[in-house]
């Protein structure tokens, strides 16, 4: 079947499936239905997917993540539509399945669901927010192809900005827009994060990461200094995408980590 007229198909059936979804109100509610995804029957994985993603519960995510990697073309598209509509979490495991993913229908649901989850909603500064801090888009040196870092980065430091009082600005946002946003927070410190991602290396067993970081004012963006975040996984002999995931993750995280205190001594 062509592809244009097999999405329409599958479109199709989720538009019904999704119209008579059971809605998950609690936790309970949505380990019973994710008991589903494991149905012999296609059309209940789907449904069961689809249900979760309406569910508004942070534990469906796990379950949706692994009904990506679903025999099934429509279970896996429904899965990634479920975790957009949901919004509660799942970039990174919609990001590692894009990756490896060959039906178009499908990756071109995954694609669609990470796009709305790494679009910020709108920030929200209190007088609890220490720093204001936007973020370019990540040099990406290391090697690989595409702009997964570029996400992976992003999304990392999106998980620990919370904790140290930062809020990230939009990705989208404008030099104007950051102007008039903090217009309405004189006496907040605002920054600007250029990333830079070194060549990724192999050497005597070891993998080696580099994150560097230059950092200006913002939305000026007169240039302030820069600092790295250099790690080390042992016993790493060739090339290992998961370990260098998870050493970038870890470098992109303590690079807010590293930065929260210099920018506190900051005038």
């Amino acid at each position: 079947m062509p592809f244009v007229r097999r999405a329409l198909v599958v479109g199709v059936m989720l538009a019904s499936l999704i119209g008579s979804e059971a809605k998950a109100q609690t936790p309970a509610d949505v380990d019973r239905i994710a008991t589903k995804l494991t149905n012999p029957d296609f059309r209940l994985r789907t449904q069961a997917a689809l249900a979760l993603g309406a569910s508004r519960q942070k534990n469906a995510v796990a379950p949706l993540c692994r009904s990506l990697g679903d025999g099934n073309t429509t279970v896996r598209a429904a899965a990634a539509a479920a975790l957009g509509k949901l919004k509660l979490g799942g970039s990174q495991c919609l990001q590692d399945r894009i990756a490896r993913e060959q039906n178009a229908m499908a990756k071109a649901a995954m694609e669609k669901s990470l796009a709305i989850l790494l679009t910020p909603p709108e920030p929200v500064i209190t007088p609890d927010t220490k720093f204001y801090l936007a973020i370019a888009k990540t040099t990406d040196k290391s090697g690989r192809t595409g702009d997964g870092v570029d996400r992976m980065v992003r999304v990392a430091m999106e998980g620990a900005a919370a904790p140290l009082g930062i809020v990230l600005a939009p990705a989208t946002e404008t030099q104007d827009q950051g102007k008039k946003r903090l217009s309405a927070h004189p006496k907040l410190k605002a920054f600007y994060f250029s990333p830079r991602v070194a060549p990724i290396e192999y050497v005597g067993g070891n993998l080696k990461v580099k994150l560097e970081i230059a950092f200006f004012t913002y939305p000026e963006k007169a240039m302030i200094g820069s600092f790295t975040v250099p790690l080390t996984q042992e016993g790493v002999d060739g090339p290992d995408p998961a370990s260098e995931d998870d050493l970038l993750k870890m470098a992109a995280a303590r690079a807010l980590e590293k930065f929260a205190p210099i920018a506190a001594r900051l005038q």
